[in-house]
């Protein structure tokens, strides 16, 4: 049996890890909560036994970590304060909680307990994938965004298809809140609607369309019949040319055009079906003249400029300068330095996905309107490409969209869904998504939970190739310390000092071994490196020099649980200029910590 030991007195650790490694117990020893939680989200243990009264993370606040990450795993509390009535009520509380001790210890009642417990199954949430969850009225607590961060939340999206003003605003001050509770960065995307097409109104709310029927869509709103109907972009009309298709309802249903003008389009039904209001049209083969950005997606971003939103996402991007103009119109306002998402749905943005990857801050493949707009049996193969353009020019990429749909209202996951999100992970995407499984589904901690579980069990069987150290030696834009830190064995971590947050793209593409733990001072840079694949931000505001830096992130990274004594970790730095006047371009320095 695998036991875990969170006590920060050294005596009491000591007497406490003898006797149970006496009695044929394995026993880790850490000294705060965050330790101890940083250990169990990647170990498997059969049970823990923690004080209350610790620095850092005290007893109960890792009591509620680690209910979120292994809600089933007993906890057997040695405290001296077990006279206290209100420890003890709190305590109680907590159904993981087996049994509570006094100090000193009664081993012999200790013993008792920890044979009545059943060895645990557990499974890994230490992940380097970054997850992205949709906010909604599921999880729009700071007490359930706490949790879904602790199961491993790292970005949090506000769609801006839905909700007002008001609610993003009471979202993103319960994400920042939750983020202050638990000194865990997260970024925030700001998904504007962009062009989205759909129905108007219909008689009843719905209208059955029949193969073969005629039916016409108009400009003049109306509310809808079997013979003709509206839609909310009547601009599309004059797009239309006969021939096209007219997918509706994700697909479900298809038209074809037979005339078409500005004012109305005359189709025939090909697929027929229940065509309910506000349902989304596709226009698979039509060239729009649409443009990317609505006037509400231009007000909504305004919005985002004044708010701590870090990135935006572009919907239905077609161009790289479709991109390039909302970059402009971020770096004119001067106020804040929001980093763009392009999504890649439509079939132009395949076409031109080289040039769109190289003006973009990172890329979302957007497989549902992928799937209608494009052939389905096309997607797998269009999503391996992009992830591996994105890596080639260490862009994050976030897969998108029904990952875990089935979640949204059961606990398990289909096989299928599994499979597809482990793909993701083997391609190499930065991060995968979910959207209504957290905005609206039954468990959202429980979704996070179970895509950071998948995660895990995908990387285990990740292995860095000696063609992978050709690559990055033979990369002449990488930072020398870059392409030596990748190819150092047997390290823990690698602290990376990056004020200026210019190192950490490339680290991420070349170092997905071992955590990266990235030094900063700016909580905006922290944020922007959550969505990218196996960097971990860790914020130290104070005036430090070099060495100082290095000692202080040491103490913290340790502190934290991300490295123990005896580890040994490399430490990399870009250029600077050392206190004896050299110029330098990179440095490595490998350390044992003590």
């Amino acid at each position: 049996m695998r036991i875990l030991i969170l006590e920060d007195n050294a005596p009491v650790q000591k007497i406490l890890q003898v006797r149970l490694e006496k009695a044929g117990y394995e026993v880790e020893a850490v000294t705060n909560g965050h330790q101890g939680f940083q250990l169990a989200a990647s170990n498997a243990y059969d049970a823990i036994i923690s004080d209350i009264r610790m620095p850092h993370w005290d007893g109960f606040k890792f009591i509620d970590a680690i209910q979120v990450i292994c809600p089933q795993l007993p906890l057997i509390i040695i405290t001296a304060a077990s006279e206290d009535a209100d420890i003890i009520h709190r305590l109680s509380k907590s159904r993981n909680v087996v049994n509570v001790f006094s100090k000193p210890v009664d081993f012999e009642a200790l013993f008792a307990v920890l044979a009545t417990i059943t060895p645990q199954s557990h499974t890994s949430v230490n992940k380097m994938a970054r997850i992205v969850c949709t906010i909604g009225p599921a999880c729009d607590s700071p007490d359930v965004l706490g949790k879904m961060m602790l199961a491993g939340m790292d970005v949090a999206r506000l769609n801006f298809s839905h909700g007002t003003y008001e609610q993003h605003r009471q979202n993103l001050c319960a994400i920042r809140e939750s983020e202050n509770l638990w000194d865990k960065p997260i970024a925030v995307i700001q998904d504007l609607c962009g062009p989205k097409i759909r129905t108007g109104p219909m008689v009843g709310g719905s209208i059955g369309l029949r193969v073969g029927a005629k039916i016409t869509i108009q400009a003049k709103v109306i509310t809808g019949s079997t013979e003709r109907f509206s839609t909310i972009m009547p601009s599309i009309l004059g797009d239309l040319r006969p021939g096209d298709p007219v997918l509706l309802d994700d697909g479900l249903l298809e038209l074809r055009v037979i005339t078409a003008n500005s004012e109305e389009a005359q189709c025939e039904v090909v697929c027929g079906g229940t065509l309910k209001s506000s349902k989304g049209i596709n226009l698979p083969s039509t060239d729009l003249s649409l443009p990317s950005l609505t006037e509400k997606d231009w007000q909504d971003l305004e919005w985002g400029l004044v708010h701590s939103v870090d990135y935006v996402a572009l919907s239905f991007v077609r161009t790289a300068d479709e991109v390039n103009e909302v970059k402009q119109f971020i770096h004119r306002s001067g106020k804040r330095n929001i980093k763009v998402v392009a999504k890649i749905e439509r079939p132009e943005a395949v076409q031109n996905i080289k040039e769109i990857i190289a003006v973009s801050d990172a890329i979302m493949i957007a497989r549902g309107d992928m799937g209608v707009e494009l052939p389905a049996a096309r997607v797998p193969r269009i999503q391996e490409r992009i992830i591996q353009l994105c890596w080639e020019q260490s862009t994050p990429v976030i897969t998108a969209t029904q990952m875990l749909d089935s979640m949204t209202t059961n606990a398990r996951p289909t096989r299928a869904e599994v499979t597809d999100v482990s793909m993701a992970i083997k391609q190499g995407t930065d991060a995968v998504m979910l959207s209504q499984e957290t905005a609206v589904g039954v468990d959202p901690v429980n979704v996070v939970r179970t895509m950071a579980s998948i995660i895990c069990e995908e990387e285990q069987y990740k292995d860095t190739s000696p063609e992978h150290y050709r690559q990055v030696t033979g990369d002449t834009s990488v930072n020398p310390a870059l392409a030596a830190i990748t190819s150092l064995a047997n390290i823990r971590a690698t602290l990376l000092l990056d004020p200026d947050g210019v190192l950490y793209p490339s680290l991420s593409k070349w170092n997905r071994r071992v955590p990266t733990l990235l030094i900063t001072k700016s909580v905006h840079i922290a944020r922007h490196a959550c969505l990218y694949n196996n960097i971990f931000p860790l914020i130290i505001r104070e005036e430090l020099n070099r060495n100082e830096m290095v000692h202080r992130s040491m103490v913290l990274a340790k502190e934290w649980g991300y490295i123990r004594k005896g580890d040994v970790i490399g430490i990399v730095e870009g250029a600077r200029i050392t206190w004896t006047g050299v110029k330098q371009v990179g440095a490595v320095q490998v350390v044992e910590i003590d």
